[in-house]
């Protein structure tokens, strides 16, 4: 580990790999935590809670989804995200 770890362990008074896991941990959830700021922007743009609603909204012929094809795809890789995310939670 660095130098600058293991002075800020010994400062802390925790040791190094507890500092990494919880620096990690902390990290991952800030990272949650924008996706989450995210999607929920475009949940409420459209009015939905899922992608699937989104899709539901698509067959009603509610919108074109040429119209939000972009909205579509970002919210598919953004629940993919935040999947990824809740599960790295969970190992770190």
């Amino acid at each position: 580990m660095s130098i600058a770890l293991q002075k800020l362990s010994k400062q802390i008074g925790i040791k190094e790999d507890e500092l990494v896991a919880v620096g990690v941990r902390a990290y991952i959830k800030s990272e949650l935590g924008k996706t989450e700021a995210q999607l929920h922007v475009l949940y409420h743009k459209y009015g939905i809670k899922s992608i699937k609603d989104l899709e539901r909204t698509i067959e009603k012929g509610t919108v074109v989804e040429s119209d939000v094809f972009e909205d579509l795809t970002k919210i598919d890789y953004l629940e993919s995200k935040k999947t990824k995310f809740k599960k790295l939670i969970l190992t770190v």
